[in-house]
């Protein structure tokens, strides 16, 4: 059998997600929220004025289409959230937060500090501004190839 390189990045990364995912769960748990549902709502709340439809949606999150139906119906389901047609184009839906998932805001806010203070916990200013523009470059890197725009040095 070859010797393979030992390559972690990506498995550090999956891990880091699934520990992400799991410690959101967690604390999502008690508003009857997965941490999928969480960004969504969260996404809506910080953009309610802006007119968010499940394809602005679909394209922030980068989720499927069939994912981003299911979120919406479940937090529908919730009453976290409306759908109302547009003013301008009766075929388009606008989705909007109600008073529950208004409510729901402080809370969400306060989860994503306690994530952000966790993971950059022993990282200095400079280390954690670091960190942050690799990720960026990483995720810039896997959605080109995502999206089919990869370029010629990378692929």
């Amino acid at each position: 059998m070859r010797n393979l390189p030992h390559y972690k990045t990506a498995g550090q990364i999956i891990q880091l997600g699934n520990a992400l995912a799991w410690f959101r769960n967690q604390k999502m748990q008690s508003k009857g929220l997965t941490s999928s549902q969480s960004d969504a709502i969260r996404y809506i709340l910080r953009h309610r004025d802006e007119g968010i439809t499940a394809g602005t949606l679909m394209e922030q999150l980068r989720l499927s289409q069939s994912t981003i139906a299911g979120l919406l119906k479940r937090l529908e389901e919730k009453n976290l959230i409306e759908r109302r047609t547009a003013n301008d184009d009766g075929r388009k839906s606008i989705i909007q937060p109600t008073q529950e998932g208004l409510a729901l805001e402080e809370y969400l806010k306060e989860i994503a500090i306690q994530v952000e203070h966790i993971l950059l916990q022993g990282m200095s200013k400079a280390e954690q501004a670091e960190f942050n523009r690799l990720l960026d470059t990483a995720l810039v890197n896997m959605n080109s190839v995502r999206t089919g725009e990869v370029n010629s040095h990378n692929g």
